[in-house]
């Protein structure tokens, strides 16, 4: 797409992909970028920030739960569906389905519009704003799944396996430990649990989020902050352990049957590292490649960008969903049609 200069001559609008997110040529946006730049659009708080990076663009919901971890970013405070201008360019942020306070962006400046929508959810979850679209002649997404044709099996017959699996458990007097990811997943769980009255201690880290959701009527029930030295009889929900906490958590582990939440289709072997995993279950944040198909035929995009470690192959196997499918690397500066 192109956008006109003030002589009336059409200059080309590009967008350039960095390691620290992406940029809009010849502006001062950034879209997901936690230390480049003056300004910066915030997509979700699933990566973290720099306090003394950029002034971000973000939701109130994204912005409280940076700041339950002392993360507080000089910010501009947006809603959803409020239109707001920087100068030439027209912004909204939209819904997008993911978690509390996840939002995609749409741009317009002059006749050009666009779409960021890096990670989106087109399935309903329980206290999440339900994901939105608008038709745009340019869609930039990522590529959060490995294989773009892989079908993630039902949400809501998965949470009924889960559900059933630590019933049963409970039942043999064996209390599990669910490994999930800390944001928008583990607040699913925390809900789905409590909702059948099973008793539930979560991580430090899911605790802060869920406190979060709680303060924006969320209503997660009742759960504890877990401690595996005085957590007796409820149900665990720990994150994923990184860094130090992954050697060191096999030695702080309770006893009891671990399950774990895989965010994609392709499984992980991290927990065995430190326990034989019982059962395994597919709760995915983000959309699946089908369900991308559909996001784009929805928005009716003259062309689309794909990122992200997947990004080629996705564009291999979606080649025919829009007039132009491309990936988009590092240091590219393709212009937006």
């Amino acid at each position: 797409m192109t956008a006109k200069t003030s002589t009336g001559r059409s200059e080309p609008l590009k967008v350039k992909l960095t390691d620290d997110g992406l940029h809009l040529m010849d502006s001062i946006l950034w879209l997901d970028s936690h230390s480049c730049g003056d300004l910066s659009f915030l997509s979700s708080a699933l990566k973290p920030i720099k306090t003394q990076g950029p002034q971000v663009i973000a939701t109130e919901e994204t912005l409280k739960v940076y700041e339950a971890f002392h993360k507080r970013p000089n910010s501009l405070v947006c809603q959803y569906n409020r239109p707001f201008s920087i100068g030439r360019l027209k912004m909204e942020l939209l819904p997008s389905g993911v978690m509390l306070g996840g939002a995609s962006l749409y741009v317009e400046k002059d006749n050009t519009k666009f779409l960021y929508a890096p990670v989106v959810q087109t399935q309903k979850i329980d206290a999440v704003r339900q994901m939105q679209l608008k038709k745009a002649s340019t869609l930039i997404m990522s590529t959060p799944h490995p294989d773009p044709l892989a079908v993630l099996p039902n949400r809501k017959k998965e949470k009924e396996r889960l559900l059933e699996a630590v019933s049963k458990s409970l039942a043999d007097g064996r209390y599990p430990l669910i490994f999930c990811p800390p944001i928008s997943v583990a607040q699913e769980i925390t809900k789905l649990l409590t909702e059948n009255g099973i008793p539930v201690s979560v991580h430090n880290q899911i605790f802060h989020v869920n406190r979060v959701y709680d303060s924006f009527g969320a209503n997660l029930g009742k759960y504890s902050l877990s401690s595996t030295r005085r957590t007796k009889n409820k149900v665990m929900l720990f994150s994923f352990p990184q860094g130090p906490d992954r050697a060191s958590i096999k030695l702080r582990l309770p006893e009891g049957p671990i399950f774990y939440i895989e965010k994609t289709v392709t499984t992980s072997n991290a927990p065995e590292v430190f326990r034989d995993v019982t059962e395994r279950f597919f709760l995915s944040a983000y959309a699946c490649g089908p369900e991308l198909k559909e996001i784009i035929t929805t928005v009716n995009p003259k062309e689309v960008f794909f990122f992200g470690p997947y990004a080629k192959k996705y564009a291999d196997e979606l080649k025919n969903i829009a007039p132009s499918v491309k990936p988009l690397y590092s240091n590219d500066q393709p212009t937006l049609l």
